[in-house]
């Protein structure tokens, strides 16, 4: 992915740096159109930078037992647990709510949230997840898949930064090019 071994000088295990949180249990009987929570479900992470957030299920009320890590915040980095496996994007901005078989990757503190999402989104990392997948009519990944992703990485949060800087540039200029 990322060939100047003199930045990225080792690797690390995701599980050192990151959780993966399962989503919630919804019951489509509280669906309604009306409601101003939006669930996010596996249709929504698109592998695209942002979720896709045309079509989605929303609820009135947040459910009694819903944890914290289930009502969304902006930057959340999700990941598709089912179907398309490995695909990953980031939350926007709004009152959205993780599903299950959406995983959310918690950080660790100190982690460089861009510099993981741009390893993540990369193709290897969707490959290896294809590669875990199990089910024979819809291929379906765990916690111990995406956390025991092995990914480049740095102990100094200087070339974390230069790296990311450099994917987010490379990531505009294809999407100017497209």
């Amino acid at each position: 992915m990322f060939a100047r071994k003199d930045l990225l000088e080792t690797t690390i295990c995701l599980s050192n740096i990151a959780t993966l949180k399962n989503g919630y249990a919804f019951q489509s009987g509280k669906y309604n159109a009306l409601g101003k929570w939006k669930i996010l479900t596996i249709t929504n992470v698109s592998g695209e930078r942002y979720i896709n957030d045309e079509d989605y299920n929303c609820i009135i009320n947040l459910p009694n037992d819903i944890q914290d890590h289930q009502v969304l915040k902006e930057g959340d980095i999700l990941i598709s647990l089912t179907g398309n496996v490995g695909r990953v994007s980031l939350c926007k901005d709004g009152d959205y709510l993780l599903n299950q078989r959406v995983g959310l990757l918690q950080l660790a503190k100190n982690v460089n949230q861009e510099f993981l999402y741009q390893i993540l989104s990369s193709q290897r990392f969707e490959n290896s997840m294809i590669a875990c997948g199990q089910g024979a009519a819809q291929m379906n990944i765990g916690k111990g898949d995406v956390e025991s992703y092995v990914l480049p990485y740095s102990s100094n949060v200087n070339n974390i930064l230069l790296v990311a800087k450099v994917l987010i540039q490379y990531m505009y200029l294809i999407i100017r090019i497209e």
